[in-house]
This record gives structure tokens, sequence and C-alpha cells, in this order.
């Protein structure tokens, strides 16, 4: 190995703050990746990790240098992406993430007609509801709520998320249906943490926010906790469709319709991106997301 491979390396270790998960990465076993930043280390005469039986951290002569490796490592990804172009055909890996509730309602139609177009092209999805660093996790896509905060991305408007006041008949044979907004800081409601304050439109605009049986930054725990009674909920209409449509929940309030919102992906801004991401931002292009923002058959 080069020089050059250990820049490399040695962002990795930084980026992890391991030597196992630094070469895991790349493929190393541990006791190759210590020795080779060793001798690193050796070649340039400076210390660039301080270790400990925890973790890994970087020196000041590191947090230098690690600046440099960063951009060996572009350099080698982008030349990598350069060479993919000489090929017909996208394949490569995408990395993507996404809310859970979307990973399961979502995900698998969407990422079954990609994959179906583009047989090359391995999709690693990743359901979680915690913002991640898409360079350092190198997320290619990320799927989110609202408008992402802190990152210098590309973003792009998806679509607005058509919501819906619902419960379960179990809960409803236990108290008086609402007949207005007003009247839900009287139930038991499940409130995603994102989304504490509940806005209706319909003859006025009412903001509230609602007392909390349950809160969590999970919409399928909502769901399921909604399904079986626990209280009433705010949830996507594209989630609460098999429910709605079989009774195991029902609608509530249905003049007045609570405000949407958007759903947004957000994706590094690359010099050089690979045919598979491309291939990937033509299929969001071509997506009709309309489903997202209308209300369901029957509900409207």
């Amino acid at each position: 190995m080069d020089s050059l491979d250990d820049m490399i390396l040695l962002a990795e270790v930084a980026e992890t703050g391991s030597f196992t998960q630094g070469g895991q990465r790349l493929g190393i076993p541990k006791s190759t990746v210590s020795q080779r930043i060793a001798q690193l280390e050796a070649r340039l005469g400076l210390r660039l990790l301080n270790r400990s039986t925890r973790q890994v951290t970087l020196t000041a002569a590191g947090e230098v240098y690690l600046a440099y490796c960063r951009r060996v490592r572009e350099e080698a990804q982008n030349a990598a992406v350069a060479m993919g172009h000489l090929k017909t055909q996208p394949e490569g890996q995408l990395r993507i993430t996404c809310p859970e509730i979307t990973a399961s309602h979502f995900m698998p139609r969407f990422l079954h007609g990609f994959t179906g177009r583009h047989p090359g092209i391995t999709v690693e999805l990743l359901a979680t509801n915690r913002p991640l660093d898409l360079l350092r996790e190198r997320i290619d896509f990320a799927f989110r709520v609202g408008v992402p905060q802190g990152q210098d991305m590309i973003l792009r408007r998806i679509s607005a998320i058509q919501r819906l006041l619902v419960a379960a008949p179990a809960y409803l044979a236990t108290c008086t249906s609402p007949s207005h907004p007003a009247e839900l800081v009287q139930h038991r409601c499940l409130v995603h943490d994102t989304q504490p304050d509940w806005i209706f439109h319909g003859a006025e605009q009412v903001s509230l926010r609602p007392p909390t049986s349950f809160s969590s930054d999970s919409m399928g725990f909502l769901l399921q906790s909604t399904l079986l009674g626990s209280g009433i909920a705010l949830l996507p209409a594209y989630v609460c469709q098999p429910a709605l449509a079989s009774g195991a929940l029902v609608r509530l309030l249905p003049g007045w319709t609570p405000a949407p919102y958007e759903m947004t992906m957000i994706f590094p801004s690359r010099e050089n991106p690979s045919r598979a991401q491309l291939a990937f931002r033509d299929h969001v292009d071509g997506y009709d997301f309309s489903a997202f923002a209308a209300p369901l058959p029957g509900t409207g």
C-alpha cells in the first residue's frame, strides 16, 4: 500500500473514531490498520492519533493532516466515478436513508420500480428517524420531513404530505367524538415529537398543542398505539389507508383539514455524480408522488 492509501485509511479511522470501524469500511483487519497508521506517523515524524481503550481521536497535527487526507479520498472517489461513466449501464451501490414509517409504507414499492429498471444497482436503506451526517455516513440520498437545517446540501421538494386525524373504534367507545378541534384538549392524544402543534383549517384556523398521552419520534409506534385504542393521532394519510379501509381506524373531524407537512430529499453536491446517482434522480423526477398530497378516497 502507498502513502495515498494510508491517507485514505487515516480519514476513515478519524471519522469513525475506531481502528476497527475504519478498517471495516475498507475491508482491512484492525491489526493491519494499526500497523499502517503507525508507519504513516513514523514517515511523517508526527503523532496523528491519540489512542485509548475506548476511542481514537486526532492530535493537533492530525487535524491539519486530515483535511489533506479527505481531499485525496475525494479525488479517488471522483476517479472511480469517472471510470464508471465509461460503462454503458448504471451500477454500484446507493445508500439511502428515510424515516422508519416511510421505509415500511412507501419505499418497498418505490425502490422495487427503481431496481427493476436498474438491476446493476444495489440499494442499502437506512430506516431511522435520526438525522444522519450524510457525508460522514456516505449517504447518497436522504428523505426527510420538513426542511433540513445545518447541512450544505442540495434540497429537492418531493411532495406535501396529507394528514388525517384518526382514532380506533375501541377508543371512541369510551368517549364522545370531538366535533371541533378545540375539544381535542379533552382527549388522550398521541403526538409526534416533531409536530407538537396541531393546526386545522375549516370555518376558521385553529392551532393548539394537544395534551399528550404518548409522544414519540416513531410514527410507526404512534400508528400501532392508535390501532390499540390508546388515543387520537394525527397521522400521514398514506399510512392510514389500510386501517381506514378495514374499519380499524376512523377519521375524525372530516370538515377540518390538518395542515400538511413537506417531504424533501437532500443529497450532497458532487461535481461528478455516478451513473447510479443520476439514475436515481431521474427515477425521483419521474415518479408520481401525488398520492401523498391527496386525501384518500372516501376521506375527503
